[in-house]
């Protein structure tokens, strides 16, 4: 286990070599600046011009949406963001709705709606900053620590959860949106944990500024997950439905380049969510039930189908690890200089290759596989993120080559059962000797398709599962780069075969709990 665990360490560095600095300075103006795709100014705008017609859709029922529609039309369009940022009075305007069209009980009460927008139209009216629900708030829970982030430019500053202002109707209603998705209770954030969080703010806006200023204003609120119930094994989360706030876990922000990947992550989703209220990403009538699906082959299979990706979250993961890997080569860039106060990255960050990697592969399904499924809005920003893409990924591996996704699920896989292995003695030694054996069959057979074969080994290392997991690595990743072996009319069926392989031994490994 432990020889496994040193082999899948040593298989090749996440790293893409990166283009020129200068290069990777215009990426970030042209991320944070695109006149529809990345200004988040015209978003936020136009995401206002949503929420107000939806708000006078609703005056019909509740005049409390009426009179707060029509303060809303009176105010200047900063005040307007602002106000629209609040993720409960987002909330409210999407659950009024929803039960307006489709009176199921979903979400919050119309009378708590009709609460909400009367108490957001006295905030207006106040000429209070922000939205209601961080108005309680004291200046220690801003995540930028007193810095203005500059009301001109994202008008509005993102806060961090705090559980003392539990007591008011935004923030009753906040708890019980997060209550509803089955979580446990949110954390309140120590003194040390805030200055984690704003540690690893700091990092992520020395990386990208303008792409950090443009991501987190679509995000009111950061809050802490603790690894408890449904939270547990969470390490970061922006859900469609809990409007401009990210929930990062509570046990993981203490080292700074995990946080900032997850933080940009997790805001750029928001970003987008924000996007899609005001422009046509997918395609009218589009259904997330009977939509087509692709297969994200860095993921396990599981039963839940979370490896199984629809149009929405394919287009979704797009957009984010096109801006992931613009972070990733910039952190690795600047690691040196940035090592004594941050420390090393080792394996905190996803790395460029692997997140260049991911973007190719899900920009390709987009563009083929889901295209029909996307409005144009969807096509034009799919084009756009592919164009920036290409700037970034200067060794582009030839198209359809998936085989190094599959190996990147493996070989985290072969840490996870190293580990687990390490913790306690097999459950079954002959089940993982068959596993093991099935494996090097199935992979022997893939590569005989390429005229490739596996090295020699001892009778003992074809039946002892780790290190056959080992042997299989090394004789795979080298395909990985071999572009000429791509070319090769057989390498698609290997490619399959190796892909049921890898797949396979997921599930087995799941049974097993070596995954948990």
């Amino acid at each position: 286990a432990v020889q496994l665990m040193q082999a899948a360490q040593a298989m090749p560095a996440y790293c893409a070599p990166p283009p020129d600095a200068a290069v990777l300075g215009a990426m970030e103006t042209a991320l944070a600046s695109h006149p529809t795709f990345g200004d988040s100014n015209h978003i936020r705008d136009q995401l206002a011009v949503t929420c107000r017609r939806r708000l006078h859709t609703l005056g019909s029922a509740l005049p409390e949406a009426e009179r707060l529609a029509t303060l809303l039309d009176g105010a200047p369009p900063a005040r307007q963001r602002q106000l629209l940022g609040d993720t409960v009075l987002r909330c409210a305007v999407q659950h009024a709705m929803r039960q307006r069209q489709l009176p199921d009980g979903y979400g919050l009460p119309l009378p708590q709606c009709a609460v909400l927008f009367q108490a957001a139209a006295e905030h207006l009216r106040a000429g209070l900053l922000g939205g209601p629900l961080v108005a309680h708030l004291p200046p220690m829970a801003r995540l930028h620590d007193g810095r203005a982030m500059g009301e001109e430019t994202t008008g509005a500053d993102t806060y961090i959860w705090h559980a003392w202002q539990e007591g008011t109707p935004y923030a009753r209603a906040f708890l019980a949106v997060i209550k509803d998705k089955g979580g446990a209770p949110l954390a309140t954030p120590t003194p040390h944990e805030r200055t984690l969080l704003r540690r690893g703010l700091r990092l992520l806006e020395t990386l990208l500024p303008r792409l950090t200023a443009s991501a987190l204003s679509h995000v009111q609120l950061v809050a802490l997950l603790p690894d408890l119930d449904t939270w547990r094994g969470k390490a970061s989360s922006s859900p469609l439905r809990v409007h401009g706030s990210v929930f990062l876990n509570q046990e993981l922000i203490g080292n700074p380049w995990w946080l900032t990947e997850h933080l940009l992550h997790e805001s750029l989703h928001q970003k987008l969510h924000d996007l899609r209220h005001g422009h046509s990403l997918l395609a009218p009538g589009h259904a997330h039930s009977d939509g087509i699906k692709i297969c994200a082959l860095w993921n396990a299979p599981d039963d839940d189908g979370n490896h199984d990706w629809d149009a929405h979250r394919a287009l979704a993961g797009f957009h984010a690890y096109v801006h992931l890997a613009l972070l990733c080569l910039q952190a690795e860039r600047q690691e040196a200089p940035l090592s004594p106060q941050y420390g090393p990255i080792g394996q905190h960050m996803r790395g460029s290759r692997r997140a260049i990697d991911r973007a190719r592969y899900l920009g390709e399904q987009l563009h083929t596989t889901i295209w029909r499924e996307l409005g144009m809005t969807g096509r034009h920003m799919t084009h756009w993120l592919l164009d920036a893409l290409d700037a970034l990924d200067t060794q582009r591996r030839p198209a359809g080559a998936t085989l190094h996704l599959l190996l990147d699920l493996y070989q985290r896989q072969s840490r996870q059962l190293a580990t687990f292995l390490m913790r306690q003695p097999p459950p079954d030694g002959e089940a993982l000797a068959w596993q093991a054996a099935h494996e090097l069959a199935m992979t022997r057979e893939a590569l005989h398709m390429l005229d490739k074969e596996l090295p020699p080994a001892s009778l003992a290392q074809e039946l002892h599962w780790p290190q056959a997991r080992q042997r299989i690595l090394q004789a795979l990743w080298p395909l990985t780069h071999d572009a000429t072996l791509m070319e090769r009319a057989a390498y698609p069926q290997a490619q399959a075969l190796l892909a049921q392989m890898v797949q396979q031994s997921s599930r087995q490994l799941a049974a097993l709990g070596a995954l948990a």
